[in-house]
């Protein structure tokens, strides 16, 4: 049987390069919402929003 846990934070993550996201480990702890074997863990995700940073080596690409 499935337990829903009640998080209700917003708090902003970063997408890595392959598009996945961390969920701190700090919220993991503080909801016991650590992965184990044998066990799927979803999460429900409200996206609102996304701000694209410009890294400074695409800065530098246009320089040349």
């Amino acid at each position: 049987m499935a337990e829903k846990i009640e998080i209700g934070r917003q708090q902003p993550l970063q997408m890595d390069s392959r598009g996945r996201v961390t969920i701190p480990s700090n919220i993991r702890q503080k909801h016991d919402i650590q992965p184990e074997d044998g066990k799927e863990v979803w999460i429900e995700v409200d996206l609102k929003w996304a701000e694209v940073e410009q890294t400074d080596s695409e800065d530098d690409a246009g320089d040349a």
